[in-house]
């Protein structure tokens, strides 16, 4: 398993064709799908009065693999030679999928979007921290910033969304960087993500998810639990955190070595509860409001010395928490 994670085009043809193979069988067998589907929800929704699930998520999976389809065909007539042509025309499809992907999630599970501080996120460069909490959030940075802006994103990201065949192909002609979670050793992850950071333009932005994972409860008690046996400023804002979690501040600091551009806070509330497929499952989602929210740091505010910057990312996520938590106005947030 391992040998076929490490080898890209051992890895590309299990996966791309896992998702063709896939979607031509869903296809063939979508009227019977949908019938089962729906039988399904009637069922819970007479028993339980929870909203048809099994519709919304049958068709939100086959439009999300005919947007694979298309993007990896894209992504096949825009291979290189031309190596500038074929990141334009990659940029161009990572926008394209993302707004595929949240407007599909957007109309099929009903969700209200409502976005401040945009008129924050130009110019350029930018480092862009965002919370994380759910499968979906992943597409806010494109449809909020990219589309809108025009600003290149690159992202670093967990290596295991490589068993998407469309990302891990458009995403390794990009300058991203996939991080190994499992190493023993980060200094190679370090490394790259300090290097990615370190030749951004007017155009560019680079994009980190602090915490590292996807915030649940479960997680929030655990990661907090390890600061309460710690001591330290640190460990005083964590232990308090309720709707975040802790960041994990070494991929945020390798960032700030490697850019002296200003910092984009991406804060959200409204899909807290739903980071598994499970979640969704019971059917809390349709009709959620999801309120974002843009702050801007300008880099001479943010301290030079390393371990005022971690204490200096930990106070911006204790008063995301406190926004999550529904407490208005956040401080220097509004």
């Amino acid at each position: 398993m391992r040998l076929l994670f490490d080898t890209p085009l051992l890895r590309r043809t299990v996966t791309v064709t896992a998702v063709f193979l896939t979607f031509v069988t869903v296809t063939i067998l979508a009227p019977l799908i949908l019938l089962t589907a729906l039988t399904i929800d009637v069922v819970r929704r007479a028993s339980s009065g929870k909203p048809l699930m099994a519709l919304r998520m049958v068709s939100f999976g086959w439009l999300y693999l005919l947007g694979e389809v298309w993007g990896l065909l894209f992504l096949a007539l825009t291979a290189p030679p031309s190596q500038s042509r074929s990141s334009r025309m990659t940029y161009r499809l990572q926008s394209a999928w993302a707004a595929w992907n949240f407007r599909a999630v957007r109309t099929l599970f009903d969700l209200d979007f409502s976005a401040r501080g945009t008129e924050l996120i130009s110019p350029g460069p930018a480092i862009i921290l965002s919370r994380h909490a759910s499968l979906i959030d992943t597409l806010l940075p494109t449809w909020f910033v990219a589309r809108p802006t025009g600003l290149r994103l690159r992202y670093v990201l967990k290596n295991e969304l490589l068993w998407d065949p469309a990302l891990d192909i458009a995403g390794s002609r990009l300058p991203n960087h996939f991080v190994d979670r499992g190493a023993a050793d980060a200094t190679h992850d370090l490394e790259a993500i300090r290097a990615l950071a370190s030749n951004l333009t007017a155009r560019d932005a680079v994009l980190i998810y602090p915490e590292g994972t996807r915030f649940s409860e479960e997680k929030r008690q655990r990661y907090v639990s390890r600061y309460a046996n710690r001591t330290g400023a640190l460990s005083d804002i964590a232990i308090d955190f309720r709707n975040v979690l802790p960041p994990r501040p070494k991929g945020t600091l390798a960032i700030l070595e490697g850019s002296d551009a200003d910092v984009l806070i991406l804060a959200h509330r409204g899909l807290e509860g739903f980071a598994r497929v499970k979640d969704i499952w019971e059917g809390g989602i349709v009709g959620s409001r999801i309120d974002v929210l843009f702050r801007r740091v300008n880099r001479a505010e943010i301290p030079t010395d390393r371990s005022d910057r971690a204490l200096w990312l930990f106070e911006a996520w204790r008063d995301i928490d406190v926004w999550v938590g529904g407490e208005e106005p956040v401080p220097d947030m509004a």
